[in-house]
């Protein structure tokens, strides 16, 4: 038998010894650490949803778009602090989710907000939003591919202490075993986000304004805060899978 054909068994027997993703496990768990923090999670996650939102509304439309200079600063003021929320999430969710699992008490929102590497968590989240969009432009497939692959690079960085281009190819080693339960968890949950953001009205009177703030405060807020505690624990799961996988190979 050649060296390649070895291979090719030797990766068939791996595929057919690893472990299982429990999904049912994952989306229970995540559930119950949602619940059990749920005030402190609804009020992190509305508070930084509301900020984004009001930060959009100003910059779409009510700064002067014919001034471009202040049009360009406003969009990426928006963005950036937008991004450093979504960031902030994330690992507020992880920290949460870590200390459950561990039985340790739980930190509070100025403990996670000091200790996070925010500097790779931001560039994580632009650099895997600028592949998502390539992908989406390139036909959507490449984009939800990529969606998948990076789905847990954030708390990869928390949980591992990894470099960002380190986290972004250990979220592609823990994802791709279990790559159509990871696209399932991680696309659907954003697909349904963009569907809520669709439905904003438009930002043209204080009503519109004041309902736009509501759906993207509140709704955005709580399905934004589900995808994240279900992309954490789906990451403790993948890394535990990883460890049992890589012990049943020595064996």
């Amino acid at each position: 038998m050649t060296v390649r054909g070895q291979k090719q068994r030797q990766d068939a027997a791996g595929q057919r010894s690893r472990p299982a993703l429990p999904v049912r496990e994952i989306i229970v768990a995540a559930a119950r650490a949602g619940w059990r923090d749920r005030w402190r999670v609804l009020i992190v996650a509305v508070a930084i949803s509301t900020v984004a939102a009001l930060l959009e509304i100003v910059a779409a439309d009510l700064i002067d778009r014919t001034n471009v200079p202040l049009s360009v600063v406003s969009d990426l003021s928006a963005t950036g602090l937008s991004t450093l929320g979504t960031v902030f999430l994330s690992g507020f969710l992880c920290r949460l989710v870590g200390h459950a699992k561990q039985g340790a008490e739980r930190p509070s929102i100025w403990q996670v907000a000091r200790g996070l590497p925010w500097g790779r968590l931001f560039l994580a989240d632009l650099l895997v939003g600028v592949l998502v969009l390539i992908g989406v432009l390139a036909l959507i497939i490449p984009g939800l591919i990529a969606l998948s692959l990076f789905a847990v690079v954030a708390p990869v960085i928390e949980i591992e202490d990894r470099r960002v281009f380190a986290a972004l190819r250990r979220s592609a080693h823990l994802v791709r075993p279990h790559f159509w339960w990871v696209l399932l968890l991680a696309a659907v949950p954003l697909f349904l986000l963009a569907a809520v953001e669709t439905g904003v009205p438009d930002d043209e009177h204080p009503a519109a304004i004041l309902e736009a703030l509501a759906i993207r405060g509140v709704a955005d807020a709580v399905v934004e805060a589900a995808i994240g505690l279900v992309l954490v624990t789906l990451c403790y799961q993948l890394i535990d899978l990883d460890a049992r996988a890589d012990a049943l190979k020595k064996v």
